[in-house]
């Protein structure tokens, strides 16, 4: 799997995962399409990617070469928090 951490305006940060046959460029600009519904309003949320890698048993690890970001040990962390 591959994986990519966005921030928000707000600094909370969000882990995505994905099949390995998707470029992580290609998944973050889908990112940018992604609308949260608050409140029956929806609202487009701007989503930086800050992170970007690979996992495997559990770990986060390796970088992005089309994003040209690096995984980091807290992603990791992200990723235990949604297991």
């Amino acid at each position: 799997m591959k994986y990519i951490v966005t921030k928000q305006s707000d600094g909370t940060e969000e882990i995505f995962l994905f099949p390995r046959k998707i470029d992580h460029d290609c998944m973050a600009e889908m990112l940018e399409h992604i609308r949260n519904q608050m409140h029956g309003d929806w609202k487009r949320v701007f989503r930086e990617p800050v992170a970007a890698g690979f996992v495997e048993d559990g770990e986060c690890f390796g970088k992005s070469e089309t994003l040209n970001l690096k995984s980091r040990p807290e992603d990791s962390k992200l990723l235990e928090r949604i297991s």
